[in-house]
């Protein structure tokens, strides 16, 4: 493990971004420029502290003579330096993508990369997360001209890839080159880069610091913890989770805290996650009774919304966004959306952990490395160029600047500067916790997942386990067994 520093010193400083990896402490950032004393060789003091995610950046880390000096960091796949997009032939494709929060951005980036390369066109099709999930797949299946394409890790990724469409994007150098290679793994299946994941980010709460200054909370520790704080800030008039029931994939993302410590280890946490996934234990399994336990007791103690199962995601957003809700139980890559709704948020959302155990505590928080990029298989060479090329151009340092900075999005892109955005640099500081890489995602058998997380809701919405977890058990074995 490398050595931190505590989080007030850390969140005090101007911070970049840097990979991260599951139960990992990762490295402490630096200011962007450099301070004092940061030189490649001379002395350091404190292991672990990096200077970014720069291809220039050091490290302070032992040499071979066990002397603590700055070193330089390897980031990529090497230490060259990143590169410059692929050019691009002349041609159209369609990117196909589920961020319709994103669009604005990408028009531009778009806009910039047709101005740089005339005759090169790139096609935006957009659609909510729901309804790409759910019908994208089979649409791109028989549309080659949809040849740059995002998906979500875990399942839907995984059936992208079973369908044949992801072309093997291991060799090319922008990949090598240009991309955090710790931030990789997500889009890698069978020792093949078949996906390029464009975002790290944190699926843990946001918070209103405003709100909890005012209110002089502090962050709950534990399971018994967050049971108190939610009757307390719901006697207090408030809705204390903004969670949005009506909407699984949002809905989903507070699994992740209630897995994180459901399991002795994350091995072990992966071994159920796959025994379910297989049909080898369902839901009515000692240990997922324990996780449907936890949703129980945040539910009995009123930290879920009334008629929770028919809130949307823009009603969770609208309740965090005027301040009726204290935390949005989503992650980072909510906040532009929040800003959106509300500017006067900006530079007054935080992170939090969100540990749901008295037991022990296998890590604080959930990183994830999502909108997996891929190039379609299946449309026609000179398609895939073009695609390549674009992808290539969105994993440059100033591009991959400008989405993130512009959607409040960390991503997963070498030489970002990400100073232009104060909701980037305050939660940098979550890089430097012991975080869990989303294990939800771990569920690689969309059916499952899906009658996983629906079961769950069912639960928030006040019906039994003793009834939910019998009924999805056998829904989820139809499934497989079909």
């Amino acid at each position: 493990m490398m050595k931190t520093q505590g989080d007030k010193s850390f969140s005090a400083r101007r911070v970049g971004a840097v990979a991260a990896v599951a139960f990992a402490i990762v490295a402490t950032m630096l200011p962007s420029a450099f301070a004092a004393g940061e030189v490649l060789g001379k002395a350091c003091k404190l292991a672990g502290v990096s200077t970014g995610t720069l291809s220039t950046s050091l490290t302070c880390k032992a040499d071979s003579k066990g002397k603590l000096t700055w070193q330089k960091v390897r980031l990529g796949q090497s230490f060259g330096t990143p590169i410059a997009e692929i050019t691009p032939p002349k041609g159209s494709i369609e990117f196909w993508h589920y961020r319709p929060e994103d669009k604005a951005y990408f028009t531009k980036i778009i806009s910039d990369y047709e101005a740089k390369y005339p005759g090169t066109k790139i096609v935006q099709v957009v659609k909510t997360t729901t309804d790409y999930n759910a019908t994208a797949r089979v649409q791109i299946l028989a549309n080659n001209e949809a040849a740059l394409f995002a998906s979500a890790r875990g399942s839907i990724f995984n059936d992208f890839v079973k369908s044949g469409l992801t072309a093997d994007l291991t060799n090319e150098r922008f990949v090598k080159r240009n991309l955090v290679a710790k931030g990789i793994s997500a889009g890698v299946i069978g020792g093949k880069v078949l996906g390029v994941p464009y975002h790290y980010l944190f699926n843990n709460p946001v918070y209103n610091t405003e709100l909890w200054a005012k209110e002089k909370w502090t962050i709950p520790t534990n399971l018994t913890g967050w049971v108190s704080w939610c009757k307390d800030a719901k006697a207090k008039g408030y809705v204390p989770l903004a969670w949005p029931g009506a909407t699984r994939g949002q809905a989903a993302q507070i699994s992740n805290s209630a897995l994180m410590n459901s399991a002795a280890s994350y091995d072990a946490l992966s071994d159920n996650l796959a025994d379910l996934n297989s049909g080898k234990i369902d839901l009515t399994s000692t240990w997922f009774k324990g996780v449907a336990d936890i949703y129980v007791k945040l539910r009995n103690a009123g930290c879920f919304p009334e008629n929770p199962t028919g809130v949307t995601e823009a009603a969770a957003y609208n309740l965090f966004a005027t301040g009726k809700s204290p935390i949005l139980p989503i992650g980072t890559f909510a906040m532009g959306s929040i800003k959106a709704l509300n500017p006067a948020l900006t530079g007054k959302m935080q992170l939090m952990s969100m540990v749901l155990t008295d037991g022990k505590v296998v890590a604080e928080g959930i990183m994830n490395n999502t909108f997996n990029l891929s190039v379609n298989a299946k449309s026609t060479p000179g398609d895939q160029r073009i695609a390549k090329s674009f992808l290539s151009y969105l994993a440059t340092g100033a591009v991959g600047a400008y989405y993130a900075n512009s959607t409040t999005q960390h991503v997963n892109v070498l030489d970002v500067d990400y100073s232009a955005n104060v909701d980037l640099l305050n939660t940098s500081s979550f890089q430097a916790k012991n975080t869990m890489l989303a294990p939800r995602f771990l569920l690689l058998n969309t059916s499952v997942s899906d009658l996983t997380q629906d079961a769950l809701i069912q639960i928030v919405g006040g019906k039994s386990p003793d009834d939910v977890l019998p009924d999805f058990s056998k829904q989820i074995k139809q499934k497989l067994a079909g």
